[in-house]
């Protein structure tokens, strides 16, 4: 009855939807009726009706239009950008909406308990081959209905943000980990991950998580990034906001 819906979602995993399923998948998931096997992509997708009602990078976006239309690179940059958005705005959402519903008591209702082992067993590195990019989502988002995470699931989500050969694979496991902040492990693994991730969209979004979690010791990592010329601007420049902000907590 849902195959329809669930073939969409493996294509908007894989980043090969068309922006008019991508609207359909949005108005599915903001219905009041939802099958229990799909919603927990709920959180997800709730987040785009709350997010189109603020632009928090405006500013930081239009200083950074000003700038590089001077250098004559506009065109790359716009295309660059939005892609960076997306994706920020999907486990920046995801985490937001996630974290919302999870700990203040909101509207989504967890009927089935996932076990810890069907997330180990599909996040082991032998499964990557053998997995979709969408079945690996959905064991990571299996960890927003877990009260806390033993040392084997952490080191494997940590493995899945630094590893896994998709984007929006590593920007959920990086939404997955930030919901478990007050770990120590989670905390030192986000700071370690930032270091050696060269894809702008997870940049951006361990900057912006770093800086939620008030993670002072990251401001060191964040001042080197700012001046890597090899990194973009739009990263560049956010992680020297990031790390202004941190060094003034």
């Amino acid at each position: 009855m849902y195959q329809e819906i669930e073939k969409l979602l493996e294509k908007y995993y894989e980043g090969e939807t068309t922006l008019q399923e991508e609207k359909y998948i949005k108005e599915f998931f903001g219905k009041a009726e939802v099958p229990t096997h799909l919603q927990h992509h709920i959180a997800e997708f709730a987040y785009y009706r709350l997010a189109a009602r603020e632009t928090p990078s405006k500013n930081l976006n239009e200083e950074l239009l000003r700038r590089i239309e001077k250098k004559g690179r506009i065109i790359q940059f716009r295309a660059v950008s939005l892609r960076i958005a997306a994706g920020v705005a999907l486990v920046l959402g995801s985490f937001a909406a996630g974290y919302y519903y999870n700990n203040k008591g909101g509207e989504i209702a967890i009927i089935e308990n996932p076990t810890a082992n069907s997330m180990k067993e599909t996040l082991q590195f032998k499964q990557v081959n053998l997995t979709s990019a969408s079945e690996r989502i959905d064991a990571v988002n299996q960890s927003l209905k877990l009260e806390e995470l033993d040392k084997e699931l952490i080191q494997l989500l940590i493995n899945t943000l630094n590893f896994d050969d998709n984007v929006n694979v590593r920007l959920a496991a990086c939404q997955a980990l930030a919901r478990f902040e007050s770990e120590p492990a989670v905390r030192e693994g986000l700071m370690q991950s930032l270091k050696i991730q060269t894809d702008p969209n997870i940049q951006i979004t361990l900057i912006e998580l770093l800086v939620m979690m008030k993670e002072k010791r990251a401001s060191e990592t964040l001042e080197q990034i700012s001046k890597d010329k090899a990194v973009m601007d739009v990263v560049r420049m956010k992680a020297e906001e990031g790390a202004a902000t941190l060094i003034t907590l």
